[in-house]
């Protein structure tokens, strides 16, 4: 069965980032991980992160798009791209052997991964299948496993557009998936108060708490979390403003349909 692909989307939004955002670099380009830019895509994340990753874990950044793995590479051109700056589809049907790019001079300068997490449903005390039969979307937090950029490319706004990009995906293709994503979530070190200070500016809050022990072979060795929840501008941003309104109209239909069930059963009627 055929699969749609993704849209794609330009990558000056603001979604994420609620400073002023400067153009983006014309030899910018993000696209889908592949078998090409892969071993670029491992090397740069051995060099930048703490944390070494299974083999699987690099296997899944060039499948198919699923909820256990999203990931996206930024690209650098020696030649500017003035009218391809913008996200490559995430296509279910593009093989993994494909190149990331026509042209061969193309550096991988950074990249995100991330995956989608279930969230308990709370209980309903009416059967589903009295109230719609409708498919009802599961709540997700959105984790980012990754985010690096290379140190020479840091200045020039292509961690925010990374981020804004792979938001933006997720919010257009999973809600097909009867996916609902709530908030996104990372972990950083406790020590890397530029990386606590870039997500703050970027609508995320700091928890409290600090995760000990987290990074083992870091002194200190405690994380932080900062999660922030995914709202309007979100939406609007992914172009999902029309879904999210079909899908208010179609939780008010089933609301409806709720309240004529109670009424139902309390009246003895049928």
């Amino acid at each position: 069965m055929r699969t749609p692909s993704l849209p794609s989307h330009p990558l000056a939004k603001p979604g994420t980032n609620h400073n002023p955002q400067k153009p983006l670099p014309a030899e910018l380009s993000i696209t889908p991980i592949t078998a090409s830019t892969l071993p670029a895509y491992r090397r740069l994340i051995t060099l930048l992160l703490p944390i070494r990753y299974p083999d699987k874990f690099y296997e899944d950044s060039i499948a198919n798009p699923t909820p256990s793995s999203l990931a996206l590479c930024a690209l650098w051109h020696e030649t500017p791209r003035p009218g391809k700056r913008k996200l490559e589809s995430l296509n279910d049907e593009m093989p993994s052997s494909t190149p990331a790019t026509t042209e061969p001079e193309a550096k991988v300068i950074g990249g995100i991964q991330c995956r989608l997490e279930p969230l308990p449903c709370p209980p309903s005390t009416i059967p589903t299948c009295l109230i719609s039969p409708l498919p009802q979307q599961q709540p997700h937090n959105l984790y980012i496993q990754t985010l690096a950029i290379l140190s020479p490319y840091r200045s020039l706004g292509i961690a925010t557009a990374i981020l804004d990009a792979i938001i933006s995906t997720t919010l257009t293709y999973y809600p097909c998936q009867n996916i609902n994503v709530k908030e996104i979530y990372a972990h950083v070190w406790e020590a890397n108060e530029e990386a606590l200070e870039w997500y703050i500016k970027r609508g995320f809050e700091v928890e409290g708490e600090m995760v000990e022990g987290y990074y083992t072979k870091l002194r200190p060795s405690g994380a932080r979390i900062v999660r922030r929840v995914v709202g309007v501008v979100d939406w609007v941003d992914a172009g999902g403003g029309w879904e999210r309104k079909r899908e208010e109209s179609r939780d008010g239909v089933e609301r409806e349909a709720e309240r004529e069930v109670i009424g139902k059963a309390r009246d003895g009627g049928g």
